[in-house]
């Protein structure tokens, strides 16, 4: 039972990276000096593609463990 809590352990780390990308997306989306924009940009891309990484493992772990 516990390593079900494993498997789920990413989908929880997905869904905050998911939640913070979207805090960097409004800080670009709001911003207007250059040498804010940027950073907070290249941090959404980051964070987006982690999160989605994330999400695809935990969610792989999970549905693998309960289906078969």
């Amino acid at each position: 039972m516990w390593q079900v809590y494993f498997f789920i352990l990413p989908i929880g780390l997905g869904i905050m990276t998911l939640v913070a990308s979207l805090m960097c997306l409004f800080a670009y989306l709001m911003s207007n000096d250059k040498a804010t924009r940027l950073p907070a940009f290249t941090w959404f891309k980051r964070l987006l593609i982690v999160a989605f990484l994330l999400l695809s493992v935990g969610l792989f772990m999970t549905f693998k463990n309960f289906w078969c």
